[in-house]
């Protein structure tokens, strides 16, 4: 089956039950006596395309009163729903706890005491999002994030005081992707507005050609955050064996096969071949995963993670009423339609669009945890390496120094005027589930502009 037939028909598995889920829908919420609003903007008037939102207001906060900051947290995957990282990683002010009921997130935890939190399902297909013609989805991931722009666009249209402060992006995984290319988007529209210009923008070789007049929409983007971020596959494809062996994951005759996957996937990107590399980069994965056993996400453990109890809280009907979410979506972590959708994107590089966002003077912190394998601290590395900005020489040669947070050694950190890297001790992939804690202090540190030393 073609892959836009699979959206389609996820969207219409069963029919909306009201005009108002066919037009969108959403609204406020209370729980827990946490507070925010949630449900889906329609992108698109004609085929109602939707896509859906999770507002957290800050504790004691006020959105529509309160200079507060806008976190907005775009998920991974691709295909993988920003509602898992809120509600099973610390950072809303909501938890689901293992006994697979949802109460609230200790205050020394979430990142709600100190922002407003937008999550966001995308790109369609992802959790509670959905598209309903062909034409509504892309496949790359600046026209994916030019539609997440103009979805940002429609909210402030509803909710003109949510952007009206400052905002800060982040995201982990394939976020390497997502908040780079939303960032760009900002940034190209921010520029467009105060003039008046109309850009014919031909992008910098990641996406589609587009001509966009101006809106007045303008956001105050203060910085952006990479966690375990999925960025350059040609520097970051090329460190599995080297993380392998360092580790004592695998042996040198191992290490030899996993070297040919990684050569293999180099020639594929030379050459233009997108959806080969992905595909033999996946292999790889599997091949690594066969000698070693471990948990891709995290080389402490050896069982795959279970996200069955989120799932059976997404969706149930309290959830459903509470969150104004469509009754004909069965949401999933993360939608493997939407993942193969994007396997030629997954192979694109996103590094220009890091480094026109350092070139605005946006702050960018990439946060690694030291024990993931699928994303390992070895490719972070190799990528920052790559970074071609003004302070790219003077960030090598700054020290890397310890991070301690309340006594005790939290990590490491290196950074030089508009870039930091973190690498985070006891950590895998979902730095935000392993070192709450830590992470949150490292999100204030970063949106402080304080000193890691």
């Amino acid at each position: 089956m073609h892959i836009f037939a699979l959206l389609f028909f996820q969207a219409f598995a069963s029919s909306p039950n009201s005009d108002s889920e066919i037009l969108g829908s959403d609204g406020p919420w209370n729980i827990f006596g946490v507070s925010g609003y949630a449900g889906t903007i329609t992108m698109n008037a004609l085929t109602r395309s939707s896509i859906f939102y999770w507002m957290f207001e800050a504790i004691d906060g006020n959105i529509t009163s309160d200079s507060l900051p806008l976190m907005i947290w775009l998920f991974g995957g691709p295909g993988c729903s920003g509602s898992e990282a809120m509600i099973w990683e610390y950072i809303s002010p909501i938890h689901l706890y293992p006994t697979g009921q949802p109460g609230r997130t200790p205050l020394e935890l979430t990142w709600g005491t100190d922002f407003h939190i937008l999550s966001i399902d995308f790109p369609y297909g992802t959790g509670y999002s959905y598209a309903n013609s062909p034409g509504d989805n892309k496949n790359t991931t600046l026209g994916a994030t030019y539609y997440l722009w103009q979805f940002l666009n429609k909210l402030n249209a509803k909710y003109p005081t949510w952007f009206k402060r400052e905002v800060y992006i982040f995201g982990e995984s394939y976020g390497g992707h997502w908040v780079p290319g939303i960032a760009y988007n900002i940034l190209i529209q921010n520029a467009l507005n105060p003039t008046g210009f109309v850009i014919n923008l031909k992008g910098i070789g990641l996406g589609d050609p587009w001509v966009h007049p101006p809106t007045g929409f303008v956001i105050n983007l203060k910085g952006i955050g990479l966690g375990d971020p999925w960025v350059d596959p040609a520097s970051q494809t090329q460190s599995y064996s080297t993380f392998g062996v360092s580790n004592s994951l695998i042996n040198e005759y191992q290490q030899s096969i996993i070297n040919l996957y990684q050569n293999q996937i180099s020639g594929f990107l030379k050459s233009g071949q997108l959806d080969n590399a992905s595909a033999t980069w996946e292999n790889l994965m599997a091949t690594f995963i066969s000698f070693s056993q471990v948990n891709k996400y995290d080389i402490r453990t050896f069982v795959e993670y279970d996200f069955d109890d989120v799932a059976t809280f997404m969706n149930s009907q309290s959830t459903r009423n509470l969150l104004n979410a469509p009754s004909f979506i069965s949401w999933v972590d993360c939608n493997q339609t939407v993942f193969q959708y994007y396997q030629g994107d997954i192979m694109n590089s996103t590094l220009p669009l890091v480094e026109y966002v350092l070139s605005q003077n946006v702050s960018v912190i990439i946060y690694q945890g030291q024990d993931d394998l699928i994303v390992p601290t070895t490719s972070t590395q190799a990528m920052i390496s790559k970074i071609n900005w003004s302070g790219a020489l003077n960030f090598t040669n700054s020290p890397k120094v310890n991070w301690i947070v309340n006594g005790t050694l939290a990590g490491y950190a290196q950074s030089y005027s508009y870039l930091t890297f973190v690498s985070i001790l006891g950590s895998g992939h979902m730095t935000d589930y392993y070192q709450p804690y830590n992470v949150k202090q490292m999100v204030l540190n970063f949106a402080n502009a304080n000193e890691w030393n």
